[in-house]
């Protein structure tokens, strides 16, 4: 009896899996990291129309900072929560943020100090398979970058869809389990970090870092497709 022969345990549906589980967690984060800057903060806002963020003084008046000034809390905010810094920045003007945003920006950044250890393990976990795969040949590599780019660019791509129709229950799901202690629910009445991080900044975040990883991925799946068809 003939068939079609078994395919490598290099190159089958484990191997495939594994690479893309590895180009999940080291793109993801990495893009993350990269979208988390001031000059994509500043395109975001200029995008939704905004030029000034209205805050809450600590007399309770509300105060109102332009572009430049709001752009200036963000990069404080992002490069501590990246890793800059061994304690949060601290704010002497007519914007502060109380006990409870500081904890949970602390918190915010025991994620990203988590998440940064799956850029190199995911990044060994694509390497390892590679090697594993080139030791068959070079086709088999190639074979397992397209299909394992396409795999995770199927995945981003669902997920992305569903932020679509669902972004606040995938947003708060994520929370969940991020922030078990619950410290991240704030009255946007009196919180400056949700007049500083609001609905407009999330969903553009995490639609850059979707679309981005798409091209990426389908990037690599592309150059490996043209390489197997020079390898023929």
């Amino acid at each position: 009896m003939t068939g079609r022969p078994a395919r490598s345990p290099t190159t089958g549906p484990l191997a495939v899996g594994l690479f893309a589980v590895g180009l999940l967690l080291a793109g993801l984060v990495a893009l993350a990291l990269l979208w988390s800057g001031t000059g994509p903060y500043a395109d975001m806002a200029r995008d939704n129309g905004v030029t000034a963020t209205v805050f809450v003084g600590p007399d309770g008046r509300e105060v109102t900072r332009d572009l430049p000034e709001t752009l200036d809390l963000h990069r404080r905010w992002s490069a501590y929560v990246t890793g800059v810094g061994d304690a949060p920045p601290t704010f002497e003007g007519d914007v502060r943020f109380d006990a409870n945003e500081i904890s949970h920006m602390v918190d915010v950044r025991r994620v990203f100090d988590i998440a940064k250890l799956l850029v190199p393990t995911g990044l060994f976990v694509i390497l390892l398979r590679l090697q594993r795969a080139r030791a068959q040949g070079g086709a088999s590599a190639l074979r397992l970058a397209r299909d394992g780019s396409l795999v995770a660019l199927a995945v981003v791509a669902v997920v992305s869809l569903l932020t679509l129709v669902a972004f606040e229950s995938l947003f708060m799901a994520f929370h969940v389990v991020a922030f078990p202690q619950g410290n991240y629910m704030f009255d946007p009445a009196v919180s400056n970090l949700v007049r500083l991080y609001p609905d407009w900044y999330w969903e553009g975040v995490t639609q850059r870092v979707g679309v981005s990883f798409v091209v990426v991925t389908l990037g690599i799946a592309l150059a490996a497709t043209l390489g197997l068809r020079r390898a023929k």
